[in-house]
């Protein structure tokens, strides 16, 4: 399967690892230049994202780049897709044996399906044995996208969702709410990520004294778009999110 990493095509450090990381598991990948926001003038920036935005343009880049990628998969023949970022590691469970299997199970419904390939606290149920060790669970919310597989259907919706940008573009439990996409996690992390100890992160937050009120209300824009029936799944959604948080942690 195809598997592109979004990088800075600048940034040497962060280049040379993730070539030698691939190199280490014998795996071919395609880099995407990451977009750069923070070097696009103010007016170019704000044509980007959604009006009064809370996010910065280290955010905002990171939505354009998966978004640029969704669509350039939206015009190929693929069924479905790996991202990786470029400050990621593949651990000793990682083998492409196991990623073609989720892929399969990606691209075995039309439904739009993401796994992202690691642990996660939000799992739910399991829905699939891929070997002995490695399984897909169901979720409800997911965080990160330094490597995760998504169809057609989930490519599409979350590019639509995000033009102009409203919000991260991990903030999968939006899209779970807004019934745009199916969220999956392993009982395995199949690829860790560096600290910024090791490879310093390019994307801050932009602090803002109202962010959530700011992101909540992006939410509600594409909220109110949605029909009766998709409201009411909606709310529901988050009714159960919020009766599970309790429960949430890392134990499977």
């Amino acid at each position: 399967m195809r598997i592109v990493v979004i990088s800075d095509k600048d940034n040497t450090k962060r280049r040379e690892h993730i070539i030698n990381e691939f190199n280490r598991i014998h795996v071919d990948f395609d880099f995407f230049n990451a977009i750069m926001a923070n070097k696009m003038d103010k007016k170019e920036l704000e044509s980007k994202a959604l009006m009064n935005t809370f996010l910065s343009p280290g955010e905002i880049g990171c939505a354009l780049s998966h978004c640029a990628i969704y669509e350039n998969f939206l015009t190929s023949d693929d069924k479905s897709l790996l991202i990786c970022e470029d400050d990621i590691c593949f651990t000793n469970d990682f083998n492409m044996d196991v990623v073609k299997q989720i892929a399969d199970f990606i691209e075995s419904s039309d439904e739009p399906r993401l796994v992202v390939l690691q642990k996660s606290i939000y799992h739910h149920k399991k829905i699939k044995d891929i070997n002995e060790t490695v399984s897909i669970y169901s979720a409800r919310n997911l965080f990160c996208t330094y490597g995760y597989i998504l169809n057609r259907a989930a490519a599409k919706n979350i590019k639509d969702i995000q033009t102009p940008v409203k919000f991260e573009i991990d903030a999968f439990k939006f899209y779970y709410w807004l019934n745009a996409c199916k969220l999956y996690c392993l009982n395995k992390d199949l690829i860790t990520i560096l600290g910024d100890e090791v490879v310093e992160s390019t994307i801050q937050d932009r602090w803002v004294s109202n962010r959530k009120q700011l992101k909540d209300n992006a939410y509600k824009t594409v909220y109110k778009s949605l029909s009766i029936k998709n409201k009411i799944r909606s709310n529901w959604r988050r009714l159960q999110k919020a009766l599970y948080k309790p429960f949430e942690n890392l134990d499977y």
